[in-house]
């Protein structure tokens, strides 16, 4: 047969971790707006500027449901055509993000899909002397969340958790105080006079 006291210690105790484990369940990151600026040539591959070409071009990082503008230049003067390469096949498919052609500059938008992992990014367009697979081309790594600040577990939830640790130490050092008071034993009355 369990006491009152317990009885309330175990029902404040289970109080406490519920609110606790209510506070420590995160709110999904909200989608980013990210923008990216692409320079590109069959003879360079892709680059940040105008300047930096580089085959493989720069690697890029993308995170779900992420709202990306990218600004694409061309720089040789040929159409190019960027996509994402999931399925390794060097061809843009129905579900790969793929941009309209450009000969000069286009400013495109797409949804980042739950595709996580890292891919390459190209262009696939064959037009004029040679092609752009070889050259254009880049790591594209899509994330499922954006990272989060160490320094602040549970991110928006902080507060809360903070709170809820406060709630579980308070319960537990009062149960304590009283257990510890029930724990010793009343002095016994003093004998009747004789």
């Amino acid at each position: 047969m369990t006491s009152k006291p317990r009885t309330a210690f175990i029902v404040a105790l289970g109080i406490a971790a519920a609110l606790l484990a209510t506070s420590a369940i995160s709110t999904p990151a909200a989608a980013a707006n990210t923008s990216i600026k692409l320079y590109g040539s069959r003879a360079g591959g892709w680059g940040l500027t105008n300047t930096s070409l580089s085959i493989p071009g720069p690697p890029l990082t993308v995170y779900v449901g992420d709202n990306v503008t990218l600004n694409l230049t061309s720089l040789d003067g040929f159409s190019h055509r960027w996509f994402i390469d999931y399925n390794g096949n060097n061809v843009s498919g129905g579900s790969e993000p793929t941009s309209p052609n450009f000969g000069t500059a286009l400013l495109w938008n797409f949804t980042v899909s739950n595709v996580t992992g890292t891919y390459h990014y190209r262009s696939d367009r064959t037009a004029g002397p040679g092609d752009d697979l070889t050259t254009m081309w880049g790591n594209i790594t899509i994330s499922a969340n954006p990272p989060s600040n160490p320094l602040l577990p549970g991110g928006e939830n902080t507060v809360l958790i903070v709170a809820g640790v406060l709630i579980i130490v308070a319960v537990i050092a009062f149960a304590a105080f009283f257990w510890r008071r029930m724990g010793k034993r009343e002095t016994p009355p003093p004998p009747p006079p004789q």
